[in-house]
């Protein structure tokens, strides 16, 4: 009887931590493309992850494998990716200097899932001219996982900054040079 109880516990034991994985990250990579005016960009996440944060009570699980353009699930992404990946920035509403401060706003333009568990999400905004100051905020997954690390690599006119976000620090400012 002690050897059957031993044989479940260990089961059970490894059946637990074969849905768990001890870090979480997020990563992005955003460029600013001058001559269509917008921001275009990939985030990356762990696919059960993401699906977890999405829908807390695992509705979602395994579901983002068999994603395609007609999938109702894709705009939940995108209200996810928009809650919790924003650019504040300055921008020019009626002139072509800074007089307001404008929020990213990005469409999903698409997912691929990969073989290495990973969704890869292509996003973009409109965005007719970026001002400093600019703020960005990467707080993904960090709700359902707090150790969850955040980096994002941020181009413009060849210059790259890199920028990694934690819970206690998810909101990062920067200056773009000219």
């Amino acid at each position: 009887m002690p050897k059957l109880l031993f044989a479940i516990l260990v089961h059970l034991s490894a059946i637990n931590t074969s849905f768990a994985h001890e870090f979480y990250f997020a990563y992005a990579e955003i460029s600013y493309n001058e001559l269509q005016q917008k921001l275009e960009g990939t985030l990356i996440f762990t696919t059960h992850d993401l699906e977890r944060t999405i829908a807390p009570k695992g509705t979602l699980i395994g579901k983002f494998e068999k994603l395609d353009e007609t999938s109702a699930e894709l705009k939940s992404i995108e209200n996810y990716i928009n809650q919790h990946f924003q650019i504040i920035y300055g921008c020019a509403l009626d002139s072509h200097a800074t007089d307001a401060i404008c929020v990213s706003q990005f469409l999903l333009e698409g997912v691929v899932t990969q073989l290495n568990g990973t969704i890869e999400c292509y996003i973009s905004a409109s965005i007719p001219a970026l001002y400093n100051p600019i703020q960005i905020k990467f707080d993904a997954l960090m709700e359902q996982f707090p150790g969850q690390q955040n980096k994002l690599t941020f181009i413009y006119r060849q210059q790259k900054e890199t920028l990694s976000f934690l819970l206690n620090d998810s909101s990062k400012y920067f200056t773009l040079k000219p």
